[in-house]
């Protein structure tokens, strides 16, 4: 299965998110609250695929800490947002996300966004 870095800085949706994965039998390698930290965590752990929130918390958003990943690292993300607009969706594109998962993020929806990282 996959390692998953989840990128969320909200405490409960992302311990939320970290038993979904693991019921679904992936292995969650850490949570990172802004930008700046997922990159580092993403270098450190080199997941399969981050599940990256679009707004955090610091500077940066994750449309950005998406783009560096990708590009350092070549590790795709998966948005995860409440955040479905068509502006944020166009700029969340030009990241080369694998897709979106629309919060609230429950089991299938999970399970559903992250078979394009298993393929």
């Amino acid at each position: 299965m996959l390692r998953v870095l989840i990128v969320e800085d909200e405490f409960f949706i992302s311990l939320d998110t970290d038993a979904l994965l693991r019921e679904l039998g992936h292995t969650p390698v850490g949570i990172a609250v802004s930008a700046d930290e997922a990159i580092a965590m993403a270098e450190r752990h080199m997941p399969d695929v981050v599940l990256m929130d679009i707004r955090l918390s610091g500077v940066g958003d994750g449309i950005h800490a998406a783009k560096t990943i990708l590009s350092r690292f070549n590790i795709p993300s998966i948005f995860v947002t409440a955040n479905t607009d068509p502006l944020t969706r166009q700029r969340a594109r030009t990241a080369g996300g694998l897709g979106f998962i629309e919060k609230p993020v429950t089991k299938d929806r999970l399970m559903a966004g992250l078979k394009a990282a298993v393929r």
